[in-house]
């Protein structure tokens, strides 16, 4: 499963899963995560244990959102 960091709030991370802001415990993210980054989770009997940034899918997020907003300021 996957989800969007909307953002860090001290030692907690969180992060949009399925339309619902989830909270998670930043000891659980594996790398450095930053806000709009898209994350891969994972899950151990109905828990998250691991956050880990992708960066394929945030790269292409990113393109994708300078594409629709390049001509939004000009």
């Amino acid at each position: 499963m996957e989800g969007i960091v909307d953002r860090i709030e001290g030692n907690i991370v969180v992060v949009e899963i399925n339309d619902k802001m989830q909270n998670i415990d930043i000891t659980k993210a594996d790398g450095n995560i930053t806000e709009g980054d898209v994350v891969d989770i994972v899950f151990k009997d109905g828990a998250i244990i691991r956050i880990k940034r992708n960066d394929k899918k945030t790269i292409a997020r990113k393109e994708y959102i300078n594409s629709i907003t390049k001509d939004m300021w000009q």
